[in-house]
């Protein structure tokens, strides 16, 4: 009874051994299984964004560049690459998480030997033809050793020869897009040669410098002579260029603010002698304005006068003229009466009327010998008598009567 319980323990241990044994098996199988068909699988999938070089069994190469699964064969590498990497250059605050390779600040130096520290950002386009894939991986393998050896350095290399075409002042007053367009274009179209010669020039103080003269070496047609490298071997594109950051060291940041100083002093100098120039030029048009104002005010004054004398000459012409009239009038009508009068005499007038007129000429002669400027008559003085007074002032008033007399009655006969 108890061997016959034992037994049965022993065949259950057995059966559960030989599940668990099946299960295990059956695992590896299974694990074995995908590992052989990861290697033998034909399918592959391309995520939007990537392209995917496939190398056969054989060895043959071909791009896949659209997304979307497909047949690679069996047993085929794929190695995956992104259709455009950024590669970021710049201080570690600014550092993008988008930039597929970041590194830090590098040195750029300038034409005259300003050195800063340059920081920049490039995103760079893969080719789109099979053959340029082929060959790009061929010599690179992967984005990672493309990134690193190539790009990476003839971005930096080019940010570098882009700084020595133009000097730092040159850079710092307003020349930033061109430092971008000199990098921009070597980065698209190769590196440009440079000639680099050394000058002396006179500074502002009188002193001399020496700078390096840098100016870039043509072809006979004109046009830049440049380096070939695998940039445009691969056609790999720079479809976007920045200059993120230039820091030029402590000495050219004391040489350009010194410079900055003496521009805002010219600056303020000049356009304190503008405003000078544009008060003195408004000083003049309102002497100019003035000086029209009085003249006009005396033209039109001096007009009034004239216009005023004008009308007083003629005013006085006219009235001359009415006087001279006037006078001529009654001296034709006094002569008339007096023609009249004579005429009358001649022709023998009434006794009345020759009394009355001899009577109105000696009353006449009379006022005009008693006026202040009349005639004197000479005092006749006739002395004696019995009592001493003068006893002829009888007899001179008769004669000076009668001479009266005579000379008013010759007077009426001249008439």
């Amino acid at each position: 009874m108890l061997q016959s319980n034992n037994s049965k323990l022993n065949n259950n241990f057995n059966l559960k051994q030989k599940k668990q044994m099946k299960k295990i098996i059956a695992g590896v199988l299974v694990l074995i299984a995908i590992i052989v068909f990861a290697f033998i699988n034909p399918f592959s999938l391309n995520d939007a964004g990537n392209r995917q070089v496939v190398q056969t069994l054989d060895g043959d190469l071909s791009v896949k560049f659209t997304p979307g699964l497909y047949f690679s064969g069996f047993f085929s590498k794929v190695t995956t690459y992104p259709n455009n990497v950024t590669i970021q250059v710049g201080p570690e605050d600014k550092m993008s998480e988008k930039a597929d390779y970041w590194e830090g600040l590098h040195t750029g130096t300038f034409s005259g030997g300003d050195e800063a520290q340059i920081g920049h950002t490039v995103k760079w386009d893969l080719p789109n033809s099979n053959d340029e894939m082929i060959e790009l991986h061929t010599t690179y393998n992967n984005i990672n050793n493309l990134m690193t050896t190539t790009l990476l350095q003839y971005q930096k290399e080019t940010a570098t020869y882009s700084c020595q075409r133009m000097e730092s002042e040159a850079h710092y007053s307003g020349g930033q897009s061109q430092l971008k367009e000199y990098f921009q274009d070597q980065l698209r179209k190769g590196q440009v040669l440079l000639n680099t010669t050394t000058k002396t020039r006179i500074q502002d103080d009188g002193t001399t410098e020496d700078y390096i003269e840098v100016a870039a070496q043509t072809n006979p047609d004109g046009s830049f002579l440049r380096t070939t490298s695998d940039i445009q071997k691969y056609k790999l594109y720079a479809s976007f260029v920045s200059v993120d950051h230039v820091d030029y060291d402590e000495r050219i940041d004391k040489k350009l603010q010194d410079k900055i100083d003496a521009a805002a002093d010219e600056s303020t100098s000049k356009q304190r002698l503008i405003t000078a120039q544009q008060e003195e030029q408004e000083a003049i048009v309102n002497g100019r304005k003035l000086i029209a104002e009085t003249r006009a005010t005396e033209e039109a004054s001096e007009q009034t006068a004239v216009i005023r004398a004008r009308k007083a000459k003629l005013v006085a012409a006219e009235q001359l003229e009415q006087a001279k009239f006037d006078a001529a009038a009654n001296l034709a009508t006094k002569k008339a009466a007096a023609e009249g009068d004579r005429l009358k005499v001649l022709a023998g007038l009434s006794p009345l009327e020759k009394a009355t007129i001899e009577k109105e000429t000696a009353i006449g002669v009379a006022k005009a010998l008693a006026g202040p400027d009349g005639v004197v008559f000479p005092k006749i003085v006739v002395s004696g008598g019995s009592n001493g007074k003068g006893g002829g002032d009888g007899a001179l008033q008769t004669l000076q009567l009668k001479m009266l007399n005579d000379l008013s009655i010759q007077m009426a006969k001249q008439k």
